[in-house]
């Protein structure tokens, strides 16, 4: 009887472990790894649904409306050519392109056949890799990252980002990062000299913020990080030597409404051979969707890459 009780706490246990890891994987982490298993499974199946092909036309209506991402909706304002009525405000505008365009979005996708995207964004993956001689059966997925190219424009650092429809927090400067997802910013030849740093203060060195950061402050390689539950809701991301040259960095957890739908670029790394080599995959423009996060661009296989900083064999 003891030991029957003892292996129902046992099971028990087990059970709550492995909900309470689900629970904590962030839901562009499950892209990440759903997208490597149907390159790894050769499973398109499951790379199709992952895209936005995936939604059906009701469903791609509903997410276009209702996105939260003021540089898309400035996008398809921009393609309606017809002139608005005079003094009309911005949500007025976007009713209007909304209503003329979402139709000619819908059937650029639908023009798209299972087999023409087959051929034109899966095989092609598959291709590049078996040139390199993969076996996929025996690859291992590295990493999952957000890329975030940093460059210098005009005085400050230049990282790209989608605005919020919040006027309060719509500028390019504000940077979203959310909880439990890994970030890379890759730092261009134009910041040469110019150290990144993050921190709780917009500008002052002496209180920067390493927990959950590699890189932080050195001035080259990437700057990686992950965030957790403990990590302050506001940090700063700034140059010690350049005054006004970052913005805030507005940390969310992955269900919080309050944040633009950004697009983001994921990035791939996995190894494969012995000794091991690094190869990456770019997953391009992931968005949320009602379904979940999907992918809405071509990915593209990147080759092999130097084992980037911060991942290890």
């Amino acid at each position: 009887m003891r030991v029957t009780i003892k292996l129902v706490y046992f099971f028990c246990f087990i059970f709550i472990l492995i909900n309470q890891s689900r629970a904590q994987l962030h839901p562009v982490n499950a892209l990440g790894r759903e997208m490597f298993d149907s390159f790894r499974l050769s499973n398109f199946d499951l790379f199709l649904k992952n895209s936005i092909f995936s939604l059906k036309e009701s469903e791609f209506k509903w997410f276009l409306n209702n996105i939260r991402n003021k540089s898309i909706r400035d996008e398809l304002i921009y393609l309606h050519q017809q002139d608005f009525p005079e003094d009309t405000s911005y949500n007025e505008k976007w009713k209007i392109a909304f209503e003329h365009q979402w139709r000619n979005q819908i059937r650029h996708l639908a023009r798209h056949s299972s087999s023409q995207i087959k051929t034109e964004s899966f095989i092609p993956i598959l291709k590049e890799a078996s040139e390199y001689g993969i076996q996929w059966k025996t690859t291992r997925l590295l990493g999952i990252e957000v890329l975030l190219p940093v460059g210098w424009k005009n005085g400050r650092f230049e990282i790209k980002g989608d605005l919020d429809l919040d006027e309060s927090n719509s500028s390019e400067r504000v940077l979203y990062i959310d909880r439990g997802l890994s970030y890379r910013f890759t730092l261009s030849k134009d910041t040469y000299g110019r150290t990144f740093m993050i921190g709780t203060d917009p500008e002052n060195s002496d209180l920067n913020y390493d927990t959950g950061i590699i890189g932080n402050g050195s001035g080259q390689g990437d700057v990686i990080l992950k965030f957790n539950e403990k990590t302050p809701s506001k940090l700063f991301y700034f140059c010690p030597d350049q005054k006004g040259a970052g913005g805030p960095i507005l940390v969310k957890d992955p269900d919080d409404q309050g944040k633009p739908n950004q697009r983001l670029d994921l990035l791939l790394t996995f190894s494969f051979d012995q000794p091991k080599r690094a190869f990456q995959i770019m997953i391009k423009q992931v968005v949320l969707s009602h379904k979940g996060p999907i992918f809405t661009q071509r990915p593209s296989f990147i080759g092999e890459v130097t084992l980037p900083r911060g991942l290890s064999f």
